[in-house]
């Protein structure tokens, strides 16, 4: 049984189950809000499922991810050719599987389509996609949510949402008062590759006419083979700017 075969059983599985004893997650969920009945069936569910339950909130994630993405066999073949780039295809494939996994929310799925889409159009590079894959994954939900409502603002004060965005290095300090009673904060280059190709990628008014970038977050040049100043260059320095008194 090929992956294309195997997943779409899952899928399967999934939308057309109809014995609620079976659905686990489902089970629990409802026994968490107090229901008795789903509470006694959700650990006949566990002992007669096929799935343990991260794995079925990982193929429902999986499901939801491969419908949005709806390849066609053309799109197939870019994704694949993205993915392969410099002999990576499985290690990408299984990172992008990895990212998905981990994601605490279904609602971040989408993102992941709208960078996917993204990808396909070559509005990003495959090593933007995994950072912006990756900021989605480690940033809260709702963080997320506030940098697409406010990304257009310049400066904020401290806040949860602030300091969220600050360890996921959406943020960074932007004003230090010197008297140390107030700062400013304001979003990264990064958080706007994040929205643009991921949060607010759907949002027509914000983004009418997405196109490729012609600009990239690159590292810093460093010089693997500085030159050492001599010794007479040193005193020279010393000499000038730390005279012997």
């Amino acid at each position: 049984m090929n992956i294309e075969t195997r997943i779409e059983t899952v899928k399967r599985f999934f939308y057309n189950v109809k014995n609620p004893a079976r659905n686990v997650v489902e089970n629990i969920i409802n026994a968490l809000f107090g229901n008795p009945v789903a509470f006694e069936k959700c650990f006949e569910a566990v002992i007669n499922s096929p799935f343990f339950i991260r794995e079925q909130i990982f193929w429902t994630k999986l499901s939801m991810f491969l419908d949005g993405i709806n390849l066609s066999d053309e799109d197939r073949a870019i994704f694949r050719a993205k993915l392969s780039e410099n002999g990576t295809e499985r290690e990408n494939a299984e990172r992008l599987i990895t990212l998905i996994d981990r994601t605490d929310t279904k609602k971040k799925i989408r993102y992941f389509i709208n960078a996917t889409r993204c990808l396909l159009a070559d509005f990003i590079t495959s090593s933007e996609y995994f950072r912006i894959c990756d900021l989605i994954t480690s940033t809260l939900y709702e963080d997320l949510e506030f940098l697409g409502k406010n990304i257009s603002s310049k400066e904020f004060e401290y806040s949860y949402f602030v300091q969220g965005l600050l360890n996921s290095g959406l943020m960074c300090q932007s004003f230090i008062d010197s008297n140390m009673r107030k700062h400013k904060y304001s979003f990264t280059a990064l958080a706007k590759l994040v929205d643009e190709y991921a949060v607010s990628y759907d949002n027509d008014i914000r983004y009418p006419n997405p196109k490729c970038r012609d600009w990239e977050i690159l590292p810093p040049q460093i010089d693997l083979n500085p030159k050492t100043a001599s010794d007479e260059e040193v005193q020279e320095i010393l000499d000038k700017y730390l005279p012997l008194r």
